[in-house]
């Protein structure tokens, strides 16, 4: 980078010579430009207007000889078409392989062309006249050919043979016609190369003298040009490497020319850049700063909710088993409900976070789409009989598409739970799946007037449900939005229809793969737990609510017992003492991770055939596969379901 103070001071007596190099630098590029390529043109021309009339006879002549040789390549291409032809039908005829039949379809559609382009470049009478002669051949041949082609039997018949016959001596006949031509044609190219090898042997003369006169106007020029413009250019293209690097540049402005002007706007162009550069990094960063809180506060709400909800759940789950049916027993499974709605919802939200943030990656699949779409109406059925509202389907058979059955399931039962809950009474939805090209289309329409025109908009933004105040329907009004982050991330697409209620999803379309549907089923355990021994459950968890809760689901069963710990350093002092049937772990705890606890007992040989269960409010999907990779047998996240935990406690220890 150059500063002003490199600039030379003016001198007061400034030469003739220093004064025309300046008048110089300051006329325009344009008028530069034309002097440096007129000095060289015209030195060229000059010289070159000698040479015009012998390189035009050159160029015919050079003409006549690529046409030849393009002849010869012709000529030769029709040879090689033919035996190739031949070739292939033969092998077909011994191996039964269609395949060898490419060649001579191939042979079939080109030879027709080449021998027209033949006809119109040939220009000896004596080649036109064999040319006709070889033309009835070639037809004969490929006649005979085709026949040969159409024979699928195995056996050799006399008519075969016949046919052979004919189509090898009709072959030969062409060889000779053929090698006759192309040395014709081989006798017409040497003398064409002959005359061209005079005609420059006499130019050569005047093509020194061109050249010559041509590198003195050339230096000439290039003299020129590099003293006045290109020194300049390479000054302002080393200013434009600090320009990338968002340097403020201080360059001289040492003309009055397009490039002295462009020096003085580069300069002040690189502080504004280097200005709007800082800025941009800094709000960059803000950015990132602001998306890792954003993970960040949403993971620790949803763990400071998922606690609370797990004794609230977990408990309404026991009083409801335990209360008779009755008023109180109602508010229980009010209570329950309350509590699942508002854990959908922090999922719901969680999800989306995940998915926007590209943290959720969707392992694709080829799925049999009529089968998930007959197991979303039965899923669905019930909430349209409350609403009498009859779902019919028009599927067409044998669809499937690309993509994660679970998450399309969850986009496909969405759509129709929209529908009966949103649509009118005693009316009907309509379900629709078909294939489109490479897409499969899935049409959910109920009897409903449609979304207006001006909440369009507004139908996949996140807790913004249309007209949720002239409704007592319950819902989050983040299903939409869920939708539409779930078929983004399955390289698919989710729309509305503008004058109807009618919402389609597509997705990508693929071929049945047979592999995929045949899962290897699990085998249901035999094994029955022997009641007359207790199994010991060690349960770490530093929060009284949900110590508890854990405690009053095991203790409903006879055959268990559980002790409760609540710190890392607890459950190794018991370890030590005692060996557990199951280990049930919080992630969370006073005096560090559960992980570590998890890792401790992996690394212990008398320890490591425990089979541990996570009982944790983190959700995120890198936190359950790490520590299902570190030798986690399950990982359930808070709030509990009792039916499913008590599944996995029995299975956990008959292991």
């Amino acid at each position: 980078m150059m500063s002003k103070s490199h600039i030379p001071a003016k001198r007061k007596n400034i030469s003739p010579l220093h004064w025309a190099a300046q008048a110089w630098q300051d006329l325009p590029l344009g008028f530069k430009g034309m002097f440096v390529i007129a000095l060289p043109l015209t030195v060229l021309l000059a010289s070159l207007a000698s040479l015009y009339i012998r390189e035009l006879e050159s160029t015919m002549l050079e003409n006549n000889l690529k046409h030849a040789l393009q002849n010869q390549r012709d000529i030769q291409t029709v040879h090689t078409q033919l035996l190739e032809a031949s070739t292939g039908v033969r092998d077909y005829l011994l191996t039964g392989d269609k395949h060898f039949l490419n060649i001579f379809f191939e042979a079939e559609k080109i030879l027709p062309e080449i021998i027209n382009t033949l006809e119109d470049r040939l220009e000896s009478d004596q080649q036109k006249n064999r040319l006709l002669v070889i033309v009835p051949l070639v037809a004969k041949n490929l006649a005979d050919l085709k026949a040969l082609s159409d024979h699928d039997s195995e056996i050799a018949s006399d008519s075969l043979i016949t046919q052979f016959k004919s189509q090898v001596a009709t072959l030969d006949q062409l060889r000779k016609e053929i090698e006759a031509l192309n040395a014709e044609e081989a006798l017409l190219v040497e003398q064409d190369q002959q005359e061209i090898f005079l005609q420059r042997q006499q130019s050569i003369s005047v093509t020194l003298i061109a050249a010559i006169a041509g590198i003195i106007g050339s230096l000439m020029a290039v003299w020129i040009f590099s003293r006045t413009i290109v020194k300049r250019v390479r000054l302002l293209r080393d200013s434009a490497g600090h320009l990338a690097r968002a340097e403020a540049l201080d360059l001289p402005s040492s003309s009055k020319d397009e490039l002295g002007q462009l020096s003085d706007e580069l300069d002040h162009a690189s502080q504004l850049l280097a200005k709007n550069i800082s800025d941009a990094l800094q709000a960059r960063q803000e950015a990132e700063e602001a998306s890792a809180s954003k993970s960040m506060f949403l993971s620790r709400t949803s763990h400071e909710l998922r606690t609370p909800l797990n004794a609230i759940l977990g408990f309404a789950q026991l009083l409801e088993q335990d209360l008779a049916p009755g008023k109180q027993r109602d508010s229980v499974s009010l209570i329950k409900g309350a509590g699942q709605h508002l854990l959908k919802l922090i999922n719901e939200v969680l999800e989306i976070a995940r998915i926007e943030s590209g943290e959720v990656s969707l392992e694709l699949a080829p799925i049999a789409l009529n089968n998930l779409l007959e197991e979303a109406i039965h899923y669905i059925a019930p909430i349209g009989k409350i609403r009498d509202i009859e779902i019919k389907s028009d599927i067409e058979p044998n669809l499937w598409a690309m993509a994660n059955r679970q998450k399309l399931l969850q986009v496909v039962l969405n759509l129709l739970s929209n529908a009966l809950k949103y649509g009118p009474v005693n009316s009907a939805v309509q379900l629709n799946a078909y294939r489109k090209q490479d897409q499969i289309m899935i049409e959910v329409q109920d009897d409903g007037l449609g979304i207006p025109v001006e909440l369009r908009e507004r139908v996949f933004t996140p807790f913004d449900r249309l007209g949720a105040e002239n409704t007592k329907i319950e819902g989050t009004g983040l299903g939409l939005a869920l939708s539409k982050q779930i078929m983004l991330a399955m390289h698919g697409s989710i729309h509305l229809a503008k004058d109807k209620s009618l919402f389609w999803v597509e997705i990508s379309a693929c071929e049945a793969n047979t592999d995929v549907s045949k899962q290897p089923q699990q085998k249901e355990k035999s094994k029955q737990l022997n009641l007359s021994n207790k199994h010991s459950i060690l349960y770490v968890e530093d929060n009284i609510s949900n110590r508890a809760l854990v405690e009053a689901i095991i203790l409903r069963q006879r055959d268990l017992r559980i002790h409760c710990v609540s710190t890392i350093k607890d459950a190794k002092q018991y370890l030590n003492e005692l060996q557990p049937s199951l280990l049930l772990i919080d992630l969370n705890l006073p005096d560090g991770s559960g992980e570590n606890l998890v890792h401790y007992v992996m690394s212990e040989p008398r320890l490591k055939n425990i089979p541990m269960m996570i009982l944790s409010a983190d959700a995120l999907p890198d936190t359950i596969n790490r520590l299902q990779a570190a030798g986690v047998a399950y990982y359930m996240t808070k709030p509990l379901d009792v039916a499913v935990f008590n599944k996995q406690v029995r299975e956990l220890i008959q292991s």
